[in-house]
């Protein structure tokens, strides 16, 4: 029996996601189909609308066969490590036969063809990536006109047109293909790879196409409307199992929204009021002058927004700025991060299985290169973000960002610590 891979957040599921997992299905014609997803913050640096369970309950009632859940420490990293730990993570259930992900394009040749290039860098791509990067630009940005400015020097690239390269590199879902396809070209993986074109509107979008829209429009109906008319609104635009889900959660008040975030910066800011610019150097990424903007900044802004707002800059995304306070919410520094890469990954949490599929399980913990968790409590006693043992630290990380998400929940009822320690695993018929 051959086994389909999916690499998702699910923030919330939705019919496009309904459409993707029909799809794969299809294309590939296996029996099984695994999804590795976020857990309850996005790689954008947000924390989900739907804390991981709900969102794998929404996942296993609309077709998928086995959840697991992408660590926390790869989770809130670039689209290139985010993607390159997703498909490794894949890779080490020697279960996986295949990835479907959907892109703007649905051309695989065009996003293979990019993926070699900027896998193999020739050196008058580099020279431009590093001249834009002097200029101030951000690195996705300076990377796509590097790629723009030497394409022909790529054969397989050289074969399209610059205009319709340009259009590729500048979608959300494309880039991340991208990634995907890097990491299996340096892996040299066996797993075959397969693309869908997006269906319905883009992601950023906040309009509805028939019944299409992005997780975008849902989340914001949500920060923007009572709920009851929010949970009317979205009701056509997902699958039913996937909306009574979605229902229940909300009326428990154990959802998400945006407002609720800004404690997070807020106490970014009091942390960083504390430091001094060479501690924040510690953190990836946070160097070059950027630690005393962070510094600066954290000194003369009290509001999230503002704060927000006055980081972002032509060289600096405000993904990138929001993963970066997580980093430093969490103390989650360099040495850390490059600790749990190290031979990564330690570990494959489960979060949930389809019943009548637990032989997925058996097979998974039967084969799997890396020791596959279903209970956390099985593995460590307590939460130790010191840990020097790496499976110990980025399980650590996993719990400790459940707690936070807790503490986000529109009802404070459901704020308690350490539900990873008691959450049964997810059975969904």
């Amino acid at each position: 029996m051959k086994t389909t891979a999916l690499i998702v957040e699910y923030n919330p599921f939705h019919n496009g996601h309904q459409y993707h997992l029909q799809k794969s299905r299809e294309i590939t014609g296996n029996d099984d189909l695994i999804v590795i997803m976020s857990g309850n913050f996005t790689q954008r640096g947000d924390a989900a609308i739907l804390d991981k369970w709900a969102r794998t309950k929404q996942a296993l009632s609309c077709g998928a066969d086995l959840v697991l859940e992408l660590p926390f420490i790869y989770d809130i990293r670039s689209a290139e490590y985010f993607a390159h730990y997703s498909v490794l993570s894949l890779e080490k259930t020697n279960l996986v036969d295949s990835i479907v992900f959907g892109s703007e394009a649905g051309d695989l040749e065009l996003l293979s063809a990019a993926a070699e290039a900027l896998t193999k860098e020739s050196p008058a791509f580099k020279k431009s990536l590093q001249n834009y990067l002097k200029n101030g630009l951000d690195f996705p940005t300076a990377r796509a006109k590097a790629l723009l400015n030497t394409y022909q020097d790529f054969n397989d690239l050289a074969k399209f047109n610059a205009k319709k390269i340009e259009k590729v590199l500048a979608a959300p879902n494309n880039i991340l293909a991208i990634e995907y396809l890097k990491s299996l070209f340096k892996l040299d993986s066996k797993i075959k790879a397969y693309t869908i074109k997006r269906m319905g509107t883009n992601y950023h979008s906040q309009e509805i196409n028939k019944n299409y829209a992005s997780a975008s429009l849902i989340r914001n109906l949500f920060n923007n409307r009572n709920q009851k008319e929010a949970l009317q609104a979205v009701k056509k635009l997902m699958p039913e199992p996937a909306w009574s889900i979605l229902k229940k959660e909300v009326e428990l008040g154990r959802y998400v929204k945006n407002s609720s975030q800004k404690q997070i910066i807020v106490k970014t800011i009091d942390q960083i009021r504390r430091l001094q610019a060479e501690d924040l150097t510690k953190y990836n990424g946070i160097n070059n002058g950027l630690e005393n903007r962070f510094i600066n900044t954290a000194a003369a802004e009290f509001k999230a927004e503002s704060f927000l707002e006055a980081l972002k800059a032509k060289n600096l995304t405000e993904s990138r700025i929001k993963r970066k306070i997580l980093q430093l919410y969490f103390s989650l520094d360099t040495a850390k991060i490059e600790l749990v890469e190290n031979n990564a990954p330690h570990y494959l949490r489960v979060l949930g299985v389809k019943k009548g599929k637990e032989y997925l399980l058996s097979k998974l913990q039967a084969e799997a290169e890396a020791e596959v968790i279903i209970n956390p409590a099985e593995k460590i006693n307590e939460i130790n973000i010191q840990a020097e043992a790496a499976l110990e630290l980025s399980l650590s990380y996993d719990l400790l960002a459940s707690d936070l998400y807790a503490l986000l929940y529109e009802n404070q009822k459901h704020s308690q610590s350490h539900r990873d320690f008691h959450q049964r695993l997810i059975k969904i018929y």
